[in-house]
């Protein structure tokens, strides 16, 4: 259900951009991180698209309240409980999210975590600058720093493309709060990944990254709220290898057909089970 209805002014405007922000048990978050999106300075028009999961504390209030103070850049949408879905056997949110994807009217979709937040005001203007004068890239990419005072995460210096050669072994870049992509929701939502157990910028990553190139932006433009409860951090190492053997085959049959990329995942994930499994 989109709160207040689609007869706001934020329905009416062309987006260049949609902003899609998941959020469940956030409420003492999500005030910034609206904020932080909101403060955007663009020579564009975006839309904020917020999925609220029917938490149990305060978030969909303070939602409800930002959203109805800015019907020109906010659309709400209140999921229910009763509608998710289990994975890592445990209630998520998957439904969410994809209904996100699912409502971006944008060339554009970026992403924001509801306990995560934005640093600079020009993120969004600086990487779709960087799109669009790069039509081969699908991705763009910054630094971030991640929010527990280890500081900025140390990937390349300075802007770099990473072609689809060169990217190909990886599996995953930066952190899903600092990315920007090309919308191809669509064509994700019709792959029958997004119904598997992995996480899902994971799919995302896979997903875009078989497309084109992925244009990296040195600058700090986002901060990461590690999360420890969160369903794929809370699970014990030894799970986390067997669930990556088991992304790396999903990966492989729905997303990239790539045998060697495949191959050398499950080798190293079997590995380190094992290593576990003996300490």
């Amino acid at each position: 259900m989109e709160y207040l209805g689609e007869s706001k002014p934020v329905n009416s405007i062309e987006p260049l951009v949609s902003v899609c922000v998941p959020t469940f048990q956030h409420e003492n978050f999500i005030e910034e991180c609206i904020a932080s999106i909101l403060s955007q300075k663009t020579d564009f028009p975006f839309e904020v698209l917020i999925g609220e999961d029917e938490s149990p504390d305060l978030t969909r209030e303070i939602c409800k309240k930002i959203a109805l103070e800015n019907q020109d850049k906010i659309r709400l949408f209140l999921r229910k409980d009763s509608k998710k879905i289990k994975l890592f056997g445990r209630k998520a949110g998957r439904g969410n999210q994809l209904g996100l994807y699912g409502s971006a009217r944008g060339k554009y979709v970026a992403f924001c975590d509801g306990d995560d937040l934005w640093l600079d005001p020009l993120k969004l203007q600086k990487q779709v600058d960087a799109l669009e004068s790069y039509p081969e890239a699908y991705m763009c990419i910054t630094n971030y720093s991640i929010g527990n005072d280890e500081g900025e995460v140390k990937i390349p210096q300075g802007n770099k493309i990473f072609t689809k050669k060169e990217h190909k072994k990886m599996s995953y870049f930066g952190h899903v709060s600092c990315w920007l992509v090309r919308n191809r929701m669509n064509l994700l939502l019709k792959n029958r990944i997004i119904e598997k157990p992995l996480p899902l910028d994971a799919i995302l990553f896979a997903f875009y990254k078989q497309m084109g190139d992925i244009f990296y932006l040195a600058d700090i433009t986002s901060e990461y709220r590690y999360n420890p409860n969160g369903l794929y951090l809370s699970q014990t190492n030894k799970n986390k290898h067997l669930d990556n053997i088991s992304n790396a085959w999903y990966k492989f049959r729905y997303i990239d057909k790539d045998f060697t990329h495949f191959f050398r995942s499950f080798s190293y994930e079997l590995k380190r089970y094992f290593a576990h499994l003996i300490n």
